[in-house]
């Protein structure tokens, strides 16, 4: 009785095989594709001349488009446009003497990341701002702290760059681990970078977060990109946003007047969104 050898069909051991076949091409293979990300043009629109060299107040994203709903700035100034699309809104109201830039709004482009730099840095050129307060937003959900947050009353957060700390019973630092992923980060990057070797506090920078109950959403491309249901909603009430106006101007040393709701941007009408524009999950996202 032939007894078959139980290793007949099994392949060679893999020190068996000769390294020359591993030079070899195989179809399976992955291929490197070299990947040039697309060119990106800012466009600062106007009929008049852009004001430079002034405080600089920019409000992005969801808390933004909350906050410009309520606050009086009256009429567009200046158009900022990412490759023919607008992203952001300049205004120059006259209860402050700061330039106020309304970004990537519910009326604007949300920027993908390869196009976040190239933004951050040309409104930093171009405006020349003696100091600068940004507002925007974090997620609760994902954010890490040592003791235990209470869902029911969040803690508006703030990060700080140069010689001008907020120092607010109320304030929180907004700290490590936690990343911040938004075209805010390309702008506090953009202002460190250039404040170093030079006067710290031209440069000193103060980011006000509000908290969200959301996940920040996936960059989208520019052909994806546009208004989405998000914004068409109301985050915080009145009394969170009023206490953002305050903070947010105390930082570049001025005392403004309450928020007057009904007095600020109205939002659009409600278009049904394709889910195709909100971006695709898996894009990433730049963090600081």
């Amino acid at each position: 009785m032939e007894v078959s050898d139980p290793l007949a069909d099994v392949g060679p051991p893999r020190y068996a095989v000769e390294s020359d076949d591993e030079d070899e091409y195989h179809p399976l293979s992955l291929k490197t594709v070299s990947h040039r990300p697309p060119h990106v043009n800012v466009e600062f629109r106007s009929i008049c001349e852009v004001p430079s060299k002034r405080p600089l107040v920019v409000v992005s994203g969801e808390a933004g488009t909350n906050w410009a709903r309520v606050a009086n700035l009256g009429e567009q100034r200046v158009g900022i446009c990412v490759n023919n699309l607008p992203v952001g809104r300049l205004f120059l109201p006259s209860w402050t003497d700061a330039i106020i830039v309304v970004s990537e709004s519910e009326t604007c482009t949300q920027l993908p990341l390869f196009a976040m730099n190239t933004y951050a840095t040309a409104v930093i050129e171009r405006l020349e701002p003696t100091i600068v307060a940004i507002l925007d937003s974090y997620p609760i959900q994902g954010f890490i702290s040592p003791r235990v947050i209470s869902q029911d009353i969040p803690t508006i957060r703030y990060l700080s760059i140069g010689d001008k700390p907020v120092s607010d019973p109320g304030l929180e630092p907004f700290t490590p681990p936690n990343l911040l992923q938004s075209t805010t980060a390309c702008l506090l990057n953009g202002l460190f970078l250039r404040s170093i070797g030079v006067d710290p506090s031209r440069d000193s920078a103060t980011v006000v977060l509000l908290p969200s109950q959301k996940a920040p959403a996936p960059p989208s491309t520019l052909r994806q990109a546009g208004a989405t249901a998000m914004f068409h909603e109301t985050l915080w009430d009145i009394k969170t946003l009023q206490k953002a106006h305050r903070w947010l101007f105390k930082t570049i040393g001025e005392e403004v007047g309450e928020l007057c709701t009904g007095s600020g941007i109205r939002p659009d009408k409600r278009v049904p969104v394709n889910r195709q524009t909100l971006g695709e999950v898996g894009e990433g996202g730049m963090y600081i």
